[in-house]
Parts: structure tokens; sequence; C-alpha cells
């Protein structure tokens, strides 16, 4: 359902024959616009209207109301009595492969995050939840991090998770519910036609009647809003989405090994915490003189995942740069793992 944003919208003034041609037989204030009003401050209870979504996270469920009994479901995407969001990271973080799991919230003033871990004598493994409490409207990255604990000294993973927090009304996130929001209604509607691809993130937005199925019902929702004065700024629900950053895989546990007379081999790990697949890493071979690779210099020509050892690099430390790339999005900066030997090469005399 992705796509690049239409950036041809027409003018934030819907004229009464345009609802008409919709077949919502609703007519607009005198003038034909709608009262701006402003989101609003939130008031002393945040309401999270449902359904909640995700947007891209493999290993989460699509929805907080996914009770299709013939599907079988990821991660189930809980949301409290007191609206407060669980999910549970048992399954993602597993305790036989992670310890020390936390979570940090990019702005505490929009959400607050952190990590619930219950060890009962009773349980066979440590139950680890997110638990998200939101504040007001706004984006905030989620950073989970934990130490990887296989094969090796614990190494440090980052899974990066947004959440879009809007109220509900405000179809294109700017802050306040008026005719701006029926105008991006009504383009997404004439976009449907078309097939335009929509992110999961615009289309919660867009579902104002909350049915988990944006379509014309969402303008009736829209408009009735406003004459029951139910959306705008005494209004205090909130609609969530949470989207997967897509980061590239990580190379964790490398070590430069001798694989043969004169050849140098590299052991490694890839592990992709989005639970992407995982592409084949690209090289590039350095000689060092310090035994942190640091000042490394590049070999030119030397891009292959084994190292035949030359007489010129004898004195050196030989590092390895491991690059990956995320399958998932091209756009995704790469992550570069630097492998240096433990020892100088020392050629045969």
């Amino acid at each position: 359902m992705k796509g690049k944003p239409n950036k041809k919208r027409i003018k934030p003034i819907l004229k009464k024959s345009m609802l008409t041609a919709l077949g919502l037989g609703i007519a607009l204030p005198m003038g034909g616009t709608l009262p701006q009003v402003n989101a609003g401050v939130i008031g002393p209870v945040i309401n999270i209207s449902q359904p909640v979504l995700n947007d891209g996270i493999n290993w989460l469920s699509y929805s907080s109301e996914q009770n299709d009994p013939s599907f079988v479901p990821d991660v189930p995407i809980e949301v409290t009595k007191d609206n407060i969001v669980r999910i549970n990271l048992s399954t993602h973080f597993r305790s036989d492969e992670y310890s020390t799991l936390t979570a940090s919230s990019s702005d505490i003033s929009i959400a607050e995050v952190r990590v619930n871990t219950i060890e009962d004598e009773n349980m066979t493994t440590p139950v680890s939840t997110l638990v998200v409490i939101p504040r007001q409207s706004g984006k905030i990255n989620i950073e989970l991090k934990a130490n990887y604990m296989i094969s090796g000294a614990p190494e440090t993973v980052t899974d990066n998770i947004e959440l879009y927090i809007s109220k509900k009304g405000d179809v294109n996130a700017d802050g306040k519910v008026n005719s701006l929001d029926a105008a991006d209604l009504f383009d997404y509607l004439r976009n449907m036609v078309s097939r335009r691809g929509f992110t999961y993130v615009e289309m919660n937005r867009m579902d104002v009647d909350r049915n988990a199925e944006p379509t014309l019902g969402d303008m009736d929702a829209l408009l009735n809003g406003y004459k029951g004065k139910t959306l705008g700024g005494k209004n205090n629900d909130y609609v969530l989405t949470f989207k997967q950053v897509d980061d590239a895989p990580y190379v964790l546990n490398g070590e430069l090994k001798d694989y043969m007379e004169n050849a140098i081999a590299v052991d490694y790990y890839l592990m992709d915490v989005d639970s992407d697949d995982i592409a084949t890493p690209s090289y590039q071979w350095y000689r060092a003189t310090e035994a942190s690779g640091e000042d490394r210099v590049l070999i030119g020509g030397e891009t292959g995942e084994q190292y035949i050892v030359k007489d010129e690099d004898e004195g050196y430390y030989l590092v390895l740069e491991v690059i990956t790339q995320s399958t998932s999005n091209a756009n995704t900066e790469t992550r570069r793992a630097y492998i240096v030997g433990k020892e100088k090469i020392q050629r045969p005399i």
C-alpha cells in the first residue's frame, strides 16, 4: 500500500456540488468552508481510537482489532482500558539471544515508552513488554536497544520504530481539524479509483469513522462531526499508527581467519533486526598499522570475501569492511562494519 504522495491537491474549499457528486448529500456551512478548529491541547485523558495500525513491522499484527479466527496473528497490539499500548517483545527479542532490553522515546512530551520485564518462577522465560503512553499529537522514534549474546562478546543492536499520533479527524496531521482535512479526504477518495498507493499511516488518519475501511462514509463522519461537535478541539480521541524504520543488517562477531596458505577469509554472523530478507554484503579490504584499524588504507581492487596475502602486506594488519544494505528499502543508509586481523601479517622467510 506504499507509494509516493500525490502533491496535487484540490483547493481547501469543498463546494456543495462536489459533495453532491460523491452522493453524500451533506451541505457545507455558509460560505462553503468548514470552520477551522485547532486540534487542541490534550485533555486530562487521551482516548485511543481503535484500530491502532502497524505499517510494515513484520513481526507485529497489522491491527489492534485483528480478530479473524482463520488468520494466525503475529504479536498482538494490545490497547488497555486506561489507553496504554502494550506489545509483547519476547518473540522479537528472545531472552535466550538478547539481554538488557530497553526502549526510549525521541520526545516524551508526545509519548512515553518503556520496557517492562517480568521474571516469574512459574515462567520458563522472562516476558518483556513495550509500554507506550501517548500524550499528544506528533511523531516519535521509538528506539529498542538490546545486547545480542550469541557466539561471542555481547554486541548492541537497535531496532527503530516510528509512532504517529493525530487527533481523530485531523486527516492531514497539521494540528488542526478544518476544511483542509475535508479536501485531503476528498483527494484520497478520488485517488482510490486510480489506485494511488497510500501508507497505512495515511489510511488510518483517513478512517474518520474508525471502521478500519476508508470509504465515502468517512466524509459523512468528518462533516457530521462538526455538526454534532464531536470532532475538534474538545475531542480527545486520537489515532495511532506504528511504522517500521528500515535498518540495514548487522554484522556480528566478525573475525579474520587463515583460510589456506596465503589466504585470509572472514567469519561473521548477519542479523537483520527488522526480520527482512538479507542480501549478500559487499566487501573492501584495507591495510592498517594500528591494531584498531583506524588508520586503514584502501587496497585497490580487493573487493572479495577472501583475500590472498601479498608481499606488501608484511608488517600490516589486514582490515575487511563489510557493507550491508536493507532489502526492503534501497534508500536506507548502509551499515559498515570493520573487521581487523588479530596480528600483523608475517610473511614466511
